[in-house]
């Protein structure tokens, strides 16, 4: 089993989640990101804006552990990707929470099955998740819709399952790939807003999206990613203000 560096580690205690260092992924021939510095910590939130195809998603798959890196560093909780064993891996995945761009469920199920099922996957029992489960079903702001089967849910409460979901296991990243995609504007900032709660707790969050305008609805670092590379778009965060409904 690989060694975890103590720098590393330090660094994960101090607070940082992410820290990418001249880091190229793609596929096959084609390289997406090139020369990628990133950092993400705990309790801040982190805006990627983009047009389409400028690599927004292909950074999420880096920083959810679905595509190591071709070359650079990827720092994520304290572990060096690179270099980790499969089990070191599995477990920095395990303190990772993703809402994908388009979310897939058993949609048989009800909203709150959907939303116990990384509780489920450790091997808790009901008696243990109920509580939270349903604590996570109100944050989100779906209680009418819990026992509803997937299926049955309109656009914006099946993003909020996602959401609802992706918090289950209490994680320490939170990524979103396109969270406002096919939503109102004003159902699009709600979602924005559930997200950016998460940091009150200490997670950190890393939202990738074409809209510029979601940096208004809370206090938001912002980066922005053309043809494959990232720049801090300012290092200081807005106030914090309650955007309209």
């Amino acid at each position: 089993m690989s060694r975890l560096n103590h720098t590393d580690l330090e660094l994960f205690e101090r607070g940082v989640l992410v820290r990418l260092s001249n880091v190229d992924a793609g596929y096959g021939a084609a390289t997406v990101l090139m020369g990628v510095d990133f950092e993400a910590r705990a309790g801040e939130v982190a805006l990627v804006t983009g047009p389409a195809a400028a690599g927004k998603t292909t950074l999420t798959h880096v920083l959810r552990l679905a595509l190591p890196p071709r070359s650079g560093r990827a720092l994520i909780m304290g572990v060096d990707v690179g270099r980790a064993s499969g089990r070191q891996l599995a477990e920095v995945k395990r303190k990772i929470g993703y809402v994908a761009e388009t979310p897939t469920f058993i949609e048989h199920w009800s909203a709150f099955d959907n939303i116990a099922m990384p509780l489920r996957m450790i091997g808790k029992k009901p008696r243990d998740y109920a509580d939270d489960v349903r604590e996570l079903v109100d944050f989100v702001g779906i209680s009418e819709a819990a026992d509803l089967p997937v299926e049955k849910l309109s656009g914006a409460e099946r993003r909020r399952c996602a959401i609802a979901r992706a918090l289950a296991a209490k994680p320490h990243l939170i990524l979103a790939d396109d969270p406002t995609a096919g939503m109102s504007p004003a159902d699009g900032r709600r979602v924005v807003r559930l997200l950016a709660e998460m940091r009150r707790v200490g997670a950190g969050v890393v939202i990738a999206s074409q809209d510029e305008s979601l940096a208004d609805c809370a206090p938001i670092l912002r980066w922005r990613l053309e043809r494959g590379r990232l720049t801090q778009v300012d290092t200081s965060l807005p106030a914090e203000t309650e955007a309209s409904e």
